[in-house]
């Protein structure tokens, strides 16, 4: 009976014990069974409700997909990329209310060529919609700027400042595109310009990731985000602690690949603007970030100490949390402007 799993019909034993063993054999098999029987059918039960979640989610997605059009940019600027990395970039020439396009589909002056003219030091910037500069206009934002405040500094050499960012990129998007697009105008340096929501990978695109990349699962999408909610954990801490080591990495790889072109890399560290400055709850997320560049010797400038000294309300900055007003832009440009060539 030990070894067995069959209980025998009849049973001969002159003694009674035997018959309180086999008693006791057989309803600890029973009760084993509706155990297993009761978590076989709990487990199909769920498999089968989260794929109807999942099919029913994938109607609701493509029924989404069909009338999102990206607050009027899609296909007028934004457009789907063959870099499978990069998902979206944008149109050449293409214009909307907001912002307009040159030949190489940036937000910049309609350079001839991507050679670098002589006698000039290039910065190219990469980004995201923070140095794109949305709600300002092109001459407003910071990468255009730098050029007038360097042109006052006397420098040997006149300064070109380009503008490659992308709204909605995060850091392997800007990687990718560093390493596809940025190279091939010979910069003389690449100044990345981190934003705390770069830290995010889905979320933060407003939308642009959902569609031109279907989620794997809905299910288990929806299980973060209620999982975050229900934590009570602040948006940029939950995913810069989720996705702080893929970042760090690949920031190593934009230093690695740029070293090998012959191309400095600077980082720029951008906070974001809350109501008050006053008990910023990021700054160990800024402390975490200047630490690792400074462990791997990658020059940065963390503009949060510069935006709080300035004794302003972040609202003199920034009408918004992440996006600056035409002050702000002037601001960080005079304060980059100093950090970069000064020494020059």
């Amino acid at each position: 009976l030990r070894k067995g799993n069959q209980i025998p019909c009849l049973v001969r034993t002159r003694d009674p014990h035997h018959l309180v063993i086999l008693h006791i054999y057989h309803m600890h098999n029973t009760t084993k069974y509706k155990l297993i029987l009761i978590l076989s059918s709990s487990i199909l039960s769920t498999l089968i409700l989260i794929g109807a979640f999942e099919a029913v989610s994938t109607i609701l997605y493509y029924r989404w997909k069909a009338n999102f059009d990206n607050s009027g940019w899609l296909g007028k600027v934004t457009i789907p990329s063959s870099d499978p990395v990069l998902l979206w970039e944008y149109r050449p020439y293409g214009k909307n209310e907001e912002i307009e396009t040159n030949r190489y589909g940036f937000r910049d002056r309609d350079y001839e060529s991507t050679k670098k003219p002589d006698h000039t030091y290039r910065v190219a910037f990469a980004g995201d919609s923070v140095t794109l500069g949305l709600g300002v206009s092109l001459e407003e934002t910071f990468v255009r700027q730098l050029e007038n405040e360097a042109a006052q500094m006397k420098l040997p050499y006149q300064v070109q400042s380009l503008n490659f960012a992308v709204d909605g990129y995060n850091t392997i998007q800007i990687y990718e595109m560093i390493r596809t697009k940025v190279v091939d105008f010979s910069p003389d340096t690449v100044v990345y310009v981190v934003c705390l929501n770069d830290f995010d990978f889905t979320e933060s695109s407003g939308d642009k990731v959902r569609y031109f990349q279907k989620p794997e699962s809905f299910f288990l999408v929806t299980l973060e985000k209620v999982y975050r909610r229900l934590m009570g954990i602040e948006y940029h801490q939950y995913y810069f602690n989720k996705n702080k080591d893929i970042v760090f990495q690949t920031i190593l790889d934009m230093h690695d690949m740029l070293e090998q072109e012959g191309i400095s890399f600077q980082v720029v560290i951008m906070p974001i603007f809350p109501d008050t400055f006053q008990n910023y709850h990021l700054e160990g997320e800024h402390n975490e970030i200047g630490e690792f560049l400074d462990e791997n010797d990658i020059r940065f400038f963390d503009l949060l100490d510069v935006f709080v000294g300035s004794g302003e309300s972040p609202r003199y900055f920034a009408p918004g949390i992440w996006h600056l007003n035409s002050v702000g832009h002037l601001f960080v440009a005079q304060r980059l402007a100093l950090w970069l060539f000064a020494d020059k």
